[in-house]
């Protein structure tokens, strides 16, 4: 049953205060620590009758712990949090809470929360729920609090802040699950939490700021798999903005699709049929396939994920995949096998509808949109994605690739760039965005030095735009080498360039420039 908002009845302080529980239990409640005591602490004083008393000054000093002379003007730490804490209420409402009796909410030019009673509608089918069968078979990533080495008491809301944004960072990465410990287990090599892998480090002070080390072990061999430094300015105004970076460049590099654990994990199920794989160990054959992109690592990921998705229907992440590799065969023809687009939307729906607050869901029914020449539904669903964690990595290459090639051009373009500069491990892929768009200001020896990055022989776009690019430069030489890999992927070119391009570029003014370059290599489409 779903419900709606009845502002005209006003929920007891037991129902609230049973909502605030079941709401902090829930795993789509992506609020930090420190938010969650934000939202305890107005709660209670609104119930208690002392709502008067919730100004910015009282949330800094008693749940922030700011000292006495705290001066908002300087130190914006109270409104950005309660801005991040309005974004995860919005987010929990928008998906698992929308069933929930009780509405809690902050509304804007307040910090006082409003309580709701949603009046149901009509019943619907339950859906299923959006976690696996089996979620011990994921791999578990426990978070030790950072160690305060800074000889300065003073400085442990500096470990706390950043041991909390990093756990809400990572717990955007749906494929791991993230444990946090209350306390420093630092009398072992190994926690005594069970878990596969954990991360620690220490915060350290001299004349510059703050420096912070962090480590990734394997739990289970007590081997060191990685470690970073990071530096940064200790001024209020910027902390905020400094521990979010932070904890966005350690996720992406630890949980990222091709980042520490999947590929530290990726050897241990190789010689596994694929119906005797995890969903997990199916993902990792879709991340080599998307690393690799070749045909034997194509249909090692197709077989593996439908084999899971049939075992494991409920797990969203497996559908849009799925989804994924569909779309890829419809828009590149990789390999001779049946993939509807129409499939692939379908698998996409459900990945949406099993996990709406995914973010690689909501970007993969993106991408089939722009196939299915739907781009304004593309960029929409390109949004959702992005707003559901925007200081988050994760997948934001794909996010500006397709709002690009969709036609937002100048905001798909900075978040390909942004992913380019920051995640060592973006895909390939990302330069194709960057190239299409020289090409469209015309700027041929960009799109020529993009191509150079593709690192895809596999696929017919790495020769095509090269090749093209090659054309309007006088590249000849170059480019008929370019033309003659093209063709080898791709013999039928001269008859279906046109369409093959079409797949992926909407714009007419594009298409001609890169069929004009090909033109000049004696490449007539």
């Amino acid at each position: 049953m779903e419900f709606q908002t009845r502002k005209s009845s006003v929920p007891s302080k037991e129902d609230v205060s049973h909502q605030l529980e079941h709401m902090m239990a829930s795993a789509d409640f992506t609020a930090t620590p420190q938010q969650v005591a934000f939202l305890q602490f107005v709660v209670k004083r609104t119930q208690e009758g002392n709502a008067d008393s919730i100004k910015g000054y009282t949330v800094a000093t008693e749940v922030f712990g700011r000292r006495s002379d705290f001066d908002q003007s300087i130190d914006p730490i109270v409104s950005i949090q309660a801005a991040r804490l309005r974004r995860a209420l919005a987010r929990y409402y928008e998906t698992a809470g929308n069933k929930d009796p009780i509405r809690i909410d902050i509304p804007k030019g307040t910090y006082v929360p409003t309580f709701e009673v949603q009046q149901p509608t009509e019943p619907v089918a339950d859906e299923p729920g959006a976690r696996v069968a089996d979620p011990a078979a994921w791999p578990r990533v426990l978070i030790q609090p950072l160690a305060n080495l800074t000889a300065n008491p003073d400085d442990d809301y500096l470990s706390v802040g950043l041991t909390a944004e990093l756990a809400h960072a990572l717990g955007h990465y749906r494929e791991i699950r993230v444990l946090e410990a209350l306390h420093p287990d630092r009398g072992s090599a190994c926690p005594k939490i069970d878990c596969d892998f954990f991360i620690d480090g220490n915060i350290r002070r001299d004349p510059a700021g703050a420096q912070l080390a962090v480590r990734l072990f394997d739990a289970k061999k007590a081997r060191q798999i990685w470690s970073g430094k990071y530096r940064g300015d200790l001024e209020a105004a910027t902390m905020i903005s400094f521990q979010e970076d932070v904890a966005a460049d350690v996720a992406v590099r630890i949980a990222g699709d091709h980042a520490l654990i999947p590929r530290h994990l990726c050897g241990k199920s190789r010689n596994k049929k694929a119906a005797d794989l995890t969903a997990y160990e199916a993902m990792l054959r879709y991340w080599e396939y998307d690393t690799l992109r070749t045909r034997p690592s194509f249909m090692r990921a197709i077989r593996a994920l439908e084999h899971a998705a049939d075992r494991e229907p409920d797990c969203g992440q497996l559908w849009s995949m799925l989804a994924a590799q569909y779309a890829d065969n419809c828009g590149l023809e990789s390999v001779d096998q049946v993939t509807p687009l129409e499939k692939a939307a379908e698998f996409a729906r459900k990945g949406v509808s099993l996990e709406p607050a995914n973010r690689r869901a909501r970007t993969v029914m993106a991408y089939v949109r722009l196939l299915q020449n739907r781009r304004r539904e593309a960029i929409l669903e390109a949004e959702i994605a992005y707003n559901l964690c925007p200081n988050s990595l994760m997948v934001l290459d794909t996010i500006g690739w397709v709002m690009a090639l969709a036609g937002e051009w100048e905001r798909g373009i900075n978040y390909v760039k942004k992913a380019v500069q920051l995640n060592p491990y973006h895909r390939p892929w990302a330069h194709h965005a960057l190239c299409i768009d020289s090409f469209r200001k015309e700027d041929y020896a960009q799109a020529y030095r993009e191509t150079l990055n593709f690192m895809m022989p596999e696929c017919h776009w790495d020769p095509l735009l090269k090749a093209a690019a090659c054309g309007h430069l006088g590249r000849i030489e170059e480019g008929q080498a370019c033309v003659d890999a093209l063709l080898e992927l791709k013999p039928d070119f001269e008859q279906r360039g046109r369409i093959l391009i079409g797949r992926f570029i909407k714009f007419d003014d594009i298409v001609d420039r890169i069929v004009e370059g090909l033109g000049k290599l004696g490449l007539k489409i």
